[in-house]
């Protein structure tokens, strides 16, 4: 009853920002993009994140007809590229459902409305790509939005340690991790028993270890990106890098430590994208990064939680050892490789786990470990691939793909080439870094799929820098774009 109230005061609180301060909401929409605690089941899952874009689709039309001015944005020409993907992905929804196989599925947002429901979904995650440009005036309202990121991040870790601290000393579980079937919802405490020892596994309001995880290591590498592009840094960031990446450790999760890595091998290359020859490197948010790793390590082994033996085989097995394609992603691999067909155009969006659940049976095969565990978890859940590459080639096919590669680069290109006509060099910094922050978040969702709304936001502001370019920095010689 009470969740209830909270929901209804929450929405109606929402509505009333959406129409008088629809920036506020903006900004709120951003600072919940990670917390996935924060959710509702209606048939299907919406976090407090979801919530607030659908309240954006219902009052952005009514917010457009109350203003006395013509309010509609000039779009820049490459969201015509996005728009594009839209209409492909939903035509391509459209008639795959009449291909679905008949396979038992509780409810009728799971079952035969799941494409009305999928249709939905879609517009709810791309959203976000377009709200800035109804809603930002100024280029420093997008530094703003990176800043309410950070700071929801570090809302998110101080939870997480409090969460922490009262399952050492009670043994309570604050905020359980909630766990979504087919046949009905739970919740599981995210301990792991280890060497007559149980280890919490931080996750605070974030969801699941793997996404609280994944969230942090976006905020360290926006910090780390924000320092090495020259064009400022955040308030106590190398404070926040050091505890968001012992926040990170907490979790025990090897998804965001792999997605910090590769955001730092991608730091390690911006001169490609940025024209420069040299950048600047953040000596001390690495140094930082470092020393809190060696720190962690070493108290892990001098207080004999782990030995050194076991420390370095859990790292080398977690971390290089263990292959990136794991359990879902097999067995659509395994379908799309039996039938390459579908590979070209997709079997629609959220249906590839109707054809794949067989192919469960043949990773198991040679998994037998995890096969105990994963044919019937699979059973009693609608799973997606855990790569966002496949699971677009999976639903919308290669050409699906093609298509979102040249929607996301499109406009991040011309951030990058128009760029060079922005006469104040610390304004000029602040797009490159930003955009060069939405090659990041469109690389990381296409390696883990959990991170496609923060790649979405990301994708808007570089729509907005992109028209604020054109708008205000345009030479008489440059093509409009």
């Amino acid at each position: 009853m009470m969740i209830t109230i909270a929901t209804v005061i929450f929405i109606l609180s929402a509505m009333s920002i959406a129409l008088t301060k629809p920036k506020w909401l903006l900004y709120a929409m951003i600072f919940f993009v990670g917390w996935h605690s924060l959710l509702i089941d209606v048939g299907f899952t919406i976090t407090a994140y979801r919530l607030i874009i659908a309240i954006f689709l219902l009052c952005l039309p009514v917010h457009l007809a109350m203003q006395k001015q013509s309010s509609m944005p000039k779009f820049p020409s490459s969201v015509k590229l996005l728009l594009f993907f839209i209409y492909y992905a939903v035509a391509v929804t459209l008639i795959t459902r009449f291909f679905i196989p008949e396979i038992y599925i509780v409810g009728f947002a799971r079952g035969e409305g799941r494409w009305v429901f999928q249709i939905a979904m879609l517009l709810i995650t791309v959203l976000p790509a377009f709200l800035p440009l109804f809603f930002f005036k100024k280029i420093e309202d997008v530094k703003t939005a990176a800043k309410v990121f950070i700071a929801s991040t570090a809302i998110l870790c101080i939870v997480g340690w409090m969460q922490s601290l009262v399952f050492y000393l009670y043994g309570v579980a604050l905020f359980p991790v909630f766990r979504e079937g087919l046949t009905g919802a739970g919740t599981q405490v995210m301990a792991v028993p280890m060497l007559e020892m149980t280890f919490f596994r931080m996750h605070s309001l974030g969801g699941e270890p793997r996404d609280f995880s994944m969230t942090v290591a976006v905020a360290i590498i926006l910090l780390l990106i924000a320092q090495t592009g020259g064009y400022g840094k955040f308030r106590f960031s190398n404070l926040l890098i050091g505890f968001f990446l012992m926040s990170l450790f907490m979790s025990l999760s090897t998804s965001g430590l792999a997605v910090l890595i590769m955001g730092i091998a991608l730091i390690m290359i911006q001169p490609f994208f940025t024209g420069k020859k040299r950048v600047k490197l953040a000596f001390k948010p690495i140094a930082s990064i470092v020393v809190v790793t060696v720190l962690i390590l070493g108290v892990i082994v001098s207080m004999r939680i782990l030995p050194l033996d076991m420390l370095g085989d859990l790292i080398w097995v977690r971390t290089f050892a263990r292959t990136p394609i794991e359990l879902f992603d097999a067995a659509t691999l395994n379908f799309l490789s039996a039938h390459p067909q579908h590979g070209l155009f997709g079997m629609g969006m959220g249906n590839m786990h109707l054809h794949v659940r067989d192919y469960l049976v043949q990773y198991g095969l040679y998994n037998p470990e995890e096969a105990a565990w994963a044919v019937p978890v699979a059973h009693d859940i609608i799973f997606v691939p855990l790569s966002g590459y496949l699971r677009i080639v999976s639903e919308v096919g290669i050409i699906g793909l093609l298509l979102f590669l040249v929607a996301c680069l499109s406009p991040i290109r011309r951030n990058f080439k128009y760029s060079q006509y922005i006469p104040d060099s610390s304004l000029k910094s602040l797009v490159r870094g930003l955009s060069y922050f939405a090659i990041f978040a469109v690389v990381a969702y296409l390696a883990r799929t959990i991170l496609i709304d923060i790649a979405f936001i990301a994708l808007g502001w570089a729509y907005f820098l992109n028209r604020e370019i054109m708008r205000n920095f345009r030479l008489s010689h440059t093509r409009e774009f």
